[in-house]
């Protein structure tokens, strides 16, 4: 669990820490929203015994995936829409994608290196689409919040 807990909350977050000196108000907005599509994802493959991520649990399997749901996808997510951001929006469907598959192959590693089973026909092409979609509306998710921004602030002049 150790290691779940340092590759998959420590680490991340240590890349957190630096964007969260370069734009404190997307970690605010964006990482409870994509705490709770991560839980929702997690959860629900572990109901269906899609997957289970090492150590395996008797009770409350959903642990070993936690320090990932609150760690790594949400700084992968931010730093997603950071990018997104300085490149002013031109290619962000391209780098919802781009993340989509370096996030899958950090999943395929851990396959690879036996830190996630996969049962019940899953495979790493559903696997890709469960981080294309999450990721999608990460994004749809970022463009309605700066809509509702500048609503405010026009609301405001």
């Amino acid at each position: 669990m150790w290691v779940n807990i340092w590759t998959g909350f420590i680490t991340p977050w240590i890349l957190g820490l630096w964007l969260l000196k370069k734009d404190k108000k997307l970690i605010f907005s964006i990482v409870p929203f994509v705490c709770i599509i991560a839980t929702l994802v997690c959860l629900w493959g572990d109901y269906k015994k899609f997957w289970v991520v090492k150590p395996k649990l008797k009770n409350g399997q959903f642990l070993t995936t936690m320090p990932f749901n609150f760690g790594f996808y949400p700084i992968l997510s931010v730093l997603m829409i950071y990018l997104i951001k300085k490149t002013e929006g031109r290619k962000s469907l391209w780098i919802v994608i781009i993340f989509s598959f370096l996030t899958t192959f950090a999943e395929f590693c851990g396959v690879l290196f036996k830190k996630v089973k996969y049962y019940n026909d899953w495979n790493i092409i559903k696997t890709f689409f469960s981080y294309l979609v999450p990721y999608y509306f990460v994004y749809i998710y970022y463009l309605w919040i700066n809509r509702q921004n500048k609503k405010v602030l026009n609301q405001l002049v």
